[in-house]
């Protein structure tokens, strides 16, 4: 017993040392008044309007982003975009697809060498986040009269009570949003044939703690199956009704606090010590998988089909076909943990690199990935015929085994555009919208921190944050030892000045907001 504990206690050592080696992962521009105020989100069916081609230089373009494997037929694909694209805008564009765990190491490398290239997928809090790389100068400003001249079909398709999201900390915009799902509601992603199999009332789950005795049934039942998976790129179950905000983002303030004052990181981590102590017990118990905090990507474990329940942290309508596919083609069932708020357009976006040598022809090719159908799903599903039958104007058949299928619809544009697959309904995309339309918008919405005067903090509660967050998250260490130590070294690093600059600028945002 004496042996079981030590060998326990060195394997959390081990996982707390790779840790400490990881590094971590107002008032918006003037709206354009050209645009409809009430446009329809929905993209267009028709080409976007461009310049005479033939008024234009042929100019080669690149375009980096993440991506589940394409398959052999990617370059096939690719020149059958750059024939279309010849037609449009006389640009060809060479596809750079990468896999999500290399993503952000590849693409700091070639901007940090300085190496040109045109445009890349970025988001406000993911990978290549977009203030830091802003902060680092490696982005485009994206002017209105830019967007005017180059991009202005796909402009009007973003409501404009959305478009604060693309500001920046210093106003300005630096990317194009990718419009799709736009408020988060965090689910349970269970596989149906556990939910049929032991009769789970799925009505009954409200939290995550819900859920612990369906998962013991597996472990006891299930010997190959991994009850609850998790990741470097899926931690964040905790959920608390009473809170708004979430793990990330600038401010999480109690809902029934009419000042909307801003608790602090460390008293985040204080109210969560239950939820860390929930799920080192998990881990314990064996319904985590252990190599859970060392796991990059998730989807690796998941595509396995072993994986019985997940978190989606963004549910949208017509999900769980997605989320089939990355379940080894197991259907599943989402189980919503957490009301529905609004949380912007800019989780998902393309940005222009400052090294381009034509931005502005990389703005028209923004342009019509998100306004033209035929080109969105060409590089979404490949050829027709070849990767995928069509069955009528909606619905779409994917070939399996086809040569390529990158399954990442909602990294290329605006997702409306988009053909309907398996068993998504009909109205998908209108629920979509109305479900953006409808989400409660926090008081925050809009809000984010200029970091100038508190960059080495930043910089220095990152690491810790990278030492000891994720194994908290995943169960892997006690939190009666552990939580102590994160808290002091975020002290010590910084944190109580970054939660006094945050504080000043939250009060400044709230009071021209006419909250305070």
């Amino acid at each position: 017993m004496k042996n079981g504990r030590k060998s326990k206690r060195t394997l959390l050592a081990f996982f707390l040392l790779c840790f400490s080696l990881v590094i971590g992962c107002t008032k918006t521009n003037t709206v354009i008044e050209s645009m409809t105020p009430n446009a329809s989100p929905t993209g267009s069916t028709a080409p976007a309007a461009t310049p005479t081609t033939s008024k234009l230089p042929d100019v080669k373009l690149t375009f980096y982003y993440p991506s589940n494997p394409p398959g052999k037929d990617q370059q096939l694909v690719n020149d059958e975009i750059n024939k279309y694209l010849k037609s449009k805008i006389n640009a060809t564009v060479d596809l750079k697809p990468l896999s999500f765990d290399e993503y952000d190491p590849k693409l700091n490398t070639i901007m940090a060498s300085g190496e040109a290239f045109d445009l890349a997928w970025g988001s406000k809090y993911w990978l290549l986040g977009y203030q830091p790389n802003i902060d680092k100068g490696a982005l485009l400003e994206i002017r209105d009269d830019m967007i005017k001249k180059f991009a202005p079909e796909a402009r009007k398709n973003i409501p404009d009570k959305f478009w604060p999201d693309m500001k920046a900390a210093d106003g300005k915009v630096y990317g194009f949003p990718v419009y799709q799902i736009a408020a988060k509601t965090k689910s349970l992603v269970i596989q149906k044939q556990y939910v049929d199999k032991y009769k789970l009332d799925i009505n009954s789950i409200k939290t995550y703690k819900d859920i612990e005795p369906f998962l013991k049934t597996l472990k006891e039942n299930e010997k190959d199956v991994i009850p609850f998976g998790m990741a470097q790129n899926s931690w964040g179950l905790y959920t608390d009704p009473g809170l708004v905000g979430a793990d990330g983002l600038a401010v999480v303030f109690k809902k029934d606090d009419k000042d909307y004052k801003s608790l602090t990181k460390i008293e985040q981590l204080q109210n969560k010590k239950e939820y860390f102590t929930t799920m080192h017990k998990w881990y314990q118990a064996g319904y985590i998988n252990e190599d859970a905090p060392l796991l990059k990507n998730i989807t690796d474990l998941k595509k396995k089909g072993k994986v019985a329940v997940g978190i989606e942290f963004t549910t949208k309508p017509g999900g769980e076909a997605d989320e089939m596919n990355n379940n080894g083609g197991n259907e599943v069932i989402y189980v919503p943990i957490s009301d529905s708020y609004f949380t912007g357009i800019a989780s998902a976006m393309q940005v222009i690199s400052k090294t381009s040598k034509n931005p502005d022809r990389a703005l028209m090719l923004i342009n019509l990935l998100n306004t033209d159908k035929v080109l969105y799903n060409l590089i979404a599903n490949g050829i027709e015929g070849k990767h995928y039958i069509k069955k009528d104007d909606k619905y779409i058949e994917p070939i399996k085994d086809s040569g390529y299928a990158p399954n990442v619809d909602w990294v290329f544009g605006n997702q409306f555009n988009a053909y309907l697959k398996g068993k998504q309904t009909p109205d998908v995309w209108e629920k979509t919208i109305k479900l953006n339309d409808s989400a409660m918008v926090p008081a925050s919405y809009g809000f984010g921190v200029n970091k100038d005067s508190i960059k080495s903090e930043e910089a220095n509660t990152t690491a810790v944050n990278n030492e000891f967050q994720v194994a908290l998250e995943t169960g892997a260490v006690d939190p009666n030892d552990i939580l102590p130590k994160y808290i002091d070294k975020l002290k010590a690093a910084g944190q109580d000045k970054i939660e006094v600059e945050t504080t000043k600028q939250w009060q400044a945002f709230l009071k021209e907001k006419g909250l305070k």
